[in-house]
């Protein structure tokens, strides 16, 4: 008997994380989508379709192309890439690095031509380069912002953007 509440007990325990990462999952993409609407990209990247790549999460990948079919960023059709590692990485003008390619950032970084808006999900992802970094604060997903790594990479973007961040740098 007791054996059986036992499992019961860590059944529960074991779903209810996947759902609560889901939730993770599900809210990431979503503010990855809004992001595109705080920044702009030059002229000659508002040709030809929105790529937004995402390296290292199948599931952040999977909320993310669901999530925006059939959505654009202004008149260009977003595209969902997914890249398995640094060396498989194409142009974006997004691209999430999930914390389980933190080790890649600065690979990924250097190989990226500018115009790329890079988001990562590391505590060290700012000081890689990411012009954003997700965090958790309590059970709520943030984000941290550093303008200076947005401008490096010739990005222009709204005073709100700033306003909205858990943290500036």
């Amino acid at each position: 008997m007791k054996r059986t509440i036992l499992m019961a007990a860590i059944i529960l325990m074991a779903v209810t994380s996947l759902k609560a990462q889901s939730q993770l999952d599900e809210a990431k993409a979503k503010f990855i989508y809004n992001f595109t609407k705080f920044f702009d990209w030059p002229q000659s990247e508002r040709t030809g379709d929105f790529i937004i790549g995402v390296v290292g999460s199948n599931n952040v990948y999977q909320e993310l192309d669901d999530f925006t079919e059939g959505k654009k960023v202004i008149l260009q059709k977003i595209q969902v890439k997914k890249f398995r590692n640094a060396e498989d990485v194409t142009d974006c003008h997004v691209l999430y690095v999930s914390k389980y390619r933190t080790r890649d950032l600065t690979d990924i970084k250097n190989k990226m031509n500018n115009n790329t808006l890079l988001i990562s999900d590391s505590q060290n992802g700012i000081q890689k380069g990411a012009a954003l970094n997700f965090l958790l604060v309590g059970n709520r997903l943030k984000y941290e912002f550093a303008a200076s790594n947005a401008m490096s990479q010739g990005l222009k973007f709204s005073s709100r953007i700033r306003d909205m961040a858990a943290k500036n740098y």
